[in-house]
């Protein structure tokens, strides 16, 4: 097959998406900027320090995606074995005789004290998540207004107008011939590949007919 178009895309990060998971997405928005808005802005952090990889509240300073509850701090397990298992005879139950067998088990603890913290390891802070308490149950909520980006960042807000914005396509719309920008600024033509002949002056023409594709309005189902 010919290559139709090469594009500008870096080897390195080739399949960088391919043992995550996201295998069906809806790409929601697309905007074009006049210069470069940086990522802190991008997701609505306050100020560049959101920016800098070694700072604990650096934007991508997330979890791996094998982490789980187990490893917050204070939050730990503990092998409880029965009689005959144990040196001093105190475990989950009597083995011998009469009574119903008992069987080791792993039991979770979770220090919920005033005084005690629940941090990720090595460091990562995001997700924020509120406390657990011993019933593995978040006991209120947190505040992340100064962790987090806000509502009104570029990422989710589809009805953005900052002055560097040069295109902002609406996709709210039931098919790809009502695309619109929302900037005002550009016209909007949806082309897939086509077919090319001449004309009757020898001219290329396109010979293929096109029929509009269906978009889905669900925000719910969109990226983010």
């Amino acid at each position: 097959m010919a290559t139709i178009h090469k594009g500008m895309i870096n080897d390195e990060l080739k399949d960088s998406l391919k043992d995550s998971g996201l295998n069906n997405y809806d790409l929601a928005t697309t905007k074009l900027y006049k210069g470069v808005v940086p990522m802190w802005k991008q997701l609505g952090f306050l100020n560049d320090s959101f920016d800098i990889p070694f700072e604990n509240i650096y934007w991508k300073n997330h979890v791996p995606s094998n982490f789980n509850y187990f490893n917050l701090s204070n939050i730990s397990t503990e092998e409880v074995l029965t009689d005959d298992e144990v040196e001093n005879g105190v475990g989950v139950g009597v083995t011998r005789g009469s009574k119903t067998k008992r069987t080791p088990y792993t039991k979770i603890i979770i220090d919920d004290s005033s005084g005690s913290v629940q941090q990720w390891d090595n460091e990562y802070l995001y997700p924020i998540l509120p406390k657990l308490n011993k019933f593995g149950v978040f006991t209120k909520e947190v505040n992340t207004k100064n962790n987090y980006g806000n509502d009104n960042a570029s990422i989710t807000n589809l009805q953005e107008t900052t002055g560097s914005l040069l295109l902002n396509v609406d996709f709210n719309k039931n098919n790809t011939d009502k695309l619109e920008d929302l900037t005002s600024k550009n016209n909007i033509k949806y082309l897939k590949d086509f077919e090319v002949g001449f004309d009757d002056n020898l001219r290329l023409k396109n010979k293929s007919v096109f029929f509009p594709d269906s978009l889905e309005k669900d925000k719910t189902e969109q990226a983010f």
